[in-house]
């Protein structure tokens, strides 16, 4: 804190703290939506397991994602029989299958909505969206 036998001045001091407040800021921030990512891949999970009555070896992934979109939490499921649909799922209140994505696989297989082994929607929302 010496600089040539003076105090660091006050500003340079303030401007410390400040980047310190920042970065603690930015960490509990990405530690908030890492929590809530994980709280909804448990619930989406548990959701399938105990309400849906599917075995943990029929589901290949559950993935927790933060998007820019509202509402901003969603979670991404992958069946191990279905590997190239993606199902997206809201656990805000209470669980809900809302989309489903066709990858490239399933496109090529000429893949449509009446073969989906897992869509059960919510509601009847109709969304293709290609990677």
């Amino acid at each position: 804190m010496f600089k040539n036998g003076e105090i660091l001045s006050k500003k340079v001091i303030i401007i410390l703290l400040m980047f310190l407040v920042l970065i603690c800021g930015i960490f509990f921030i990405h530690l908030k939506i890492e929590n809530t990512k994980t709280e909804y891949e448990k619930r989406v999970t548990s959701y399938l397991v105990n309400e849906k009555g599917y075995e943990k070896k029929e589901i290949k992934s559950v993935e927790g994602i933060y998007g820019v979109k509202l509402p901003p939490y969603y979670v991404v499921v992958v069946f191990e029989d279905e590997p190239y649909v993606k199902y997206i799922y809201y656990a805000h209140d209470g669980v809900n299958q809302m989309e489903y994505i066709l990858t490239n696989e399933a496109i090529k297989l000429n893949i449509n909505k009446s073969e989906l082994k897992h869509y059960y929607p919510f509601s009847e929302i109709d969304k293709y969206i290609i990677e």
